[in-house]
């Protein structure tokens, strides 16, 4: 179940403010499965998290909208990625293949336990960057802990 799932009233957002909360509420559920040993779901997680919180970025930043900018554009990984480092805003301390790597891995159940320490780092150092995180807790509807 996803961390966001029934705790969004979206229908009562904008499309922006959906994407922060979900980054946020990504985040703390992603590292409450890494704190719990559920590593695969974690790593997944906290890689929603991000990107979620870069769609926020181009949406609420005009200069990093670009052109040819659509919702169907915005859902696709490999635009999104483009679209920042095309801006300046991905550079060499977040490194999209090893991150991409540690995902696919985790997700294959493959141990990554080497690589899971630097992937969160460098996620919430950009996450932080960029005014995803730090968060108000208080500001975030309460975590339920049946989401897995």
């Amino acid at each position: 179940m996803s961390p966001h799932f029934g705790l969004i009233k979206e229908q009562d957002l904008s499309h922006e403010e959906i994407l922060l909360i979900r980054a946020r509420l990504h985040w703390r559920c992603g590292m409450r499965r890494l704190r719990e040993e559920k590593i695969p779901s974690g790593i997944a997680t906290i890689y929603d998290a991000l990107l979620s919180g870069m769609r926020w970025l181009i949406l609420t930043e005009p200069a990093y909208m670009p052109n040819d900018f659509s919702e169907e554009n915005l859902e696709n990984e490999r635009y999104v990625f483009h679209v920042l480092k095309k801006n300046g805003v991905i550079d060499s301390s977040l490194d999209i293949p090893k991150i991409q790597d540690l995902v696919d891995k985790a997700l294959m159940d493959e141990n990554i336990t080497s690589g899971k320490d630097k992937f969160v780092s460098m996620i919430e150092t950009f996450l932080t960057r960029i005014g995803v995180l730090p968060y108000d807790e208080s500001k975030l509807p309460p975590e339920d802990p049946a989401t897995f």
